[in-house]
C-alpha cells in the first residue's frame, strides 16, 4: 500500500476480513464443514497478514526517517523497523510458504512435501517470534530511555501491575510445564527451543509499551499517545493468542472453540500496523505538514 494513501481503508478492510472470518466460523459450526475455515485462512486471512505486516514494515521505516541519523529516536525506529522486517518474512513463510495452497509455488516443484512444510513453518515461527520480539523489546528500550532522560516517564498504575502480574504467571507456569515435559523424557527441537523466549519477551514488551503509554498520557491524548497504545494492544492480543494455544494444548480450552485464537492474530497485526502510522501522523503534525495518511480529520497533539 503507498504511503500516502488513506490508511482508514486498512482499519476498514481489517475489520471487514474479521468480521468475514467470524461469519465463516459460525458457518462451520452450523454445517460441520471445516473446510470454510480452511479455506479462509489459507487465502484471504493469509494476504491479509502478509498485508499487514508489509504496512507495519513500511510505515515503521518511514517513521525511522523522520529521525536523524545518530539519534536516539531514529536508532529505536530502525530496530522497530527491522523488526517488522522480521515479522513479514515469518509471516510469508508460515502463511504462504508453509502451506499447501494456491498461494505457494513451492507445492509446484518435487521438493515440497509436508515435512518441508512444517520445518518452514518452525523457521518462520522463529522469525516471527523470537527475532522480532527480541527487536522490538531493543526499540522500545531506546525510546523508554528517552523519556526517562527527559524527564517524562511515568509509573505503572495498579491495574497495570496486575496485567502484568497475570502474564508473568503464564510465564511461569508455562516454564514449568516445560521443565516438566523435559523431565519426562520430551526431546523438543532447536525450533522448538528457539521460540522459548517469545512470552518472556512479551512480558517485558508489555510493560515497556505500558510505560511509554503512561507517560505520553500525561499530556493528553494524542498520536503519540495512540501509537504505543496500539503497540500494547498488539503485544497484549499476541499473548493473549499464545495463552490460548497453550491452554488448548493442555486440554484447559477444549474444541472447536480453541479454534478462535486463530482470529486474534488478525487484530493483533492490525494493531501493529496502526502503531507507526500513528507515530508519523504526529511526526506530520509536529512539522505542520498536512497528513496524506488521514485525510478529513483534524490534526491533534
Amino acid at each position: 500500500m503507498p504511503a500516502d494513501s488513506d490508511f482508514t481503508k486498512s482499519l476498514a478492510v481489517t475489520a471487514g476480513y474479521l468480521a468475514i472470518g467470524l461469519l465463516v466460523f459460525a458457518g462451520w459450526r452450523l454445517t460441520g464443514n471445516f473446510a470454510w475455515v480452511e479455506d479462509f485462512f489459507r487465502l484471504p486471512g493469509a494476504l491479509l497478514l502478509v498485508w499487514l505486516a508489509a504496512v507495519e514494515l513500511l510505515f515503521s521505516l518511514r517513521v525511522s526517517y523522520e529521525f536523524s541519523p545518530g539519534r536516539p529516536l531514529h536508532r529505536a525506529w530502525r530496530l522497530i523497523a527491522f523488526s517488522a522486517g522480521f515479522d513479514l518474512v515469518g509471516t510469508i513463510l508460515i502463511q504462504v510458504l508453509a502451506v499447501k495452497s494456491a498461494l505457494n509455488p513451492l507445492t509446484l516443484t518435487a521438493w515440497w512435501s509436508d515435512p518441508a512444510g512444517a520445518a518452514i513453518r518452525q523457521f518462520g515461527l522463529v522469525m516471527a517470534g523470537s527475532c522480532r520480539f527480541v527487536l522490538l523489546a531493543s526499540g522500545l528500550f531506546w525510546v523508554v530511555r528517552v523519556y526517562r532522560q527527559s524527564g517524562f516517564l511515568a509509573r505503572l498504575k495498579t491495574v497495570d501491575w496486575i496485567l502484568l502480574t497475570l502474564i508473568g504467571a503464564y510465564v511461569v507456569r508455562e516454564a514449568r510445564d516445560v521443565v516438566a515435559a523435559i523431565h519426562a523424557g520430551a526431546r523438543p527441537s532447536l525450533g522448538v527451543v528457539l521460540g522459548w523466549p517469545v512470552d518472556p519477551l512479551l512480558l517485558v514488551l508489555m510493560g515497556e509499551a505500558m510505560l511509554l503509554n503512561r507517560s505520553v498520557k500525561h499530556v493528553g491524548e494524542g498520536w503519540i499517545g495512540r501509537c504505543w497504545s496500539a503497540f500494547s494492544l498488539g503485544i497484549f492480543l499476541v499473548a493473549l493468542g499464545n495463552v490460548a494455544i497453550w491452554a488448548g494444548s493442555w486440554g484447559f480450552l477444549p474444541w472447536p472453540w480453541s479454534a478462535l485464537q486463530w482470529y486474534v492474530w488478525i487484530p493483533a497485526a492490525g494493531a501493529f500496523a496502526l502503531a507507526p502510522a500513528y507515530q508519523l501522523e504526529a511526526n506530520y503534525h509536529a512539522r505542520g505538514i498536512p497528513s496524506p495518511l488521514w485525510p478529513g480529520w483534524r490534526s491533534e497533539g
